[in-house]
């Protein structure tokens, strides 16, 4: 007849039991980190599509404001998230659209570091970079447009102002985008501040 086991066996047993439960729980862990990742990028990719698109009909028609290859790729921040890279024109909005709806039911502001892009979520946050000077921004996509030919990305004045644009000026720019994390992709084109009409005076 056996006896019982010892404290010292009960112990290990169960440091052994923990240290398996715990390696499981890691190696799970990776997995849906891995699984996300990998979903982010699927919907990076596709909303990167859309965008290419989008610069490709612009590009056509911009002519002697052709100021730089447009260009759109999907690259991978330090975190290892997706973050949606273009290159091409940005102007400004006029200040005559204060207070008007944006595309995401907000009114808007002037004052405040947004901007209207034609494909990329509303809600995402990009770094907008001048490539005539390297100074950047970063703003939040609220309003769809812009409706001038062969312009990217329309710029609020407190933003256009902190990349040296001018007033009736346009700009080389380097867009990165990073989808928001509920990402709908919603690409709706419809905008009270955003309605085919020049935004530039």
């Amino acid at each position: 007849m056996f006896g019982h086991p010892s404290a010292a066996a009960l112990l290990f047993s169960l440091l052994v039991f923990c240290a398996c439960t715990r390696n499981r729980d890691i190696e799970g862990s990776g997995d849906n980190a891995a699984a996300e990742h990998a979903e982010a990028l699927q919907k990076a990719e596709q909303v990167a599509d859309k965008v290419r698109e989008k610069a490709r009909r612009s590009e056509k028609k911009e002519g002697s404001q052709d100021l730089v290859k447009d260009d759109v790729s999907v690259k991978t921040n330090p975190e290892g998230y997706p973050v949606i890279e273009q290159t091409g024109e940005a102007s400004r909005y006029a200040k005559s659209f204060q207070g008007k709806k944006t595309a995401n039911g907000e009114k808007f502001d002037q004052k405040k570091l947004t901007a209207a892009h034609p494909a990329l979520p509303l809600g995402t946050k990009a770094t907008v970079t001048n490539l005539e000077n390297g100074k950047s921004v970063d703003v939040r996509i609220n309003d769809r447009g812009p409706y001038v030919k062969g312009r990217d990305i329309d710029l609020s004045p407190s933003a256009a102002k902190a990349l040296d644009i001018t007033k009736n000026g346009i700009a080389p720019v380097k867009i990165e985008a990073q989808l928001p994390p509920t990402e709908t992709s919603d690409t709706s084109e419809s905008s009270s501040a955003s309605e085919k009409t020049t935004r530039e005076k």
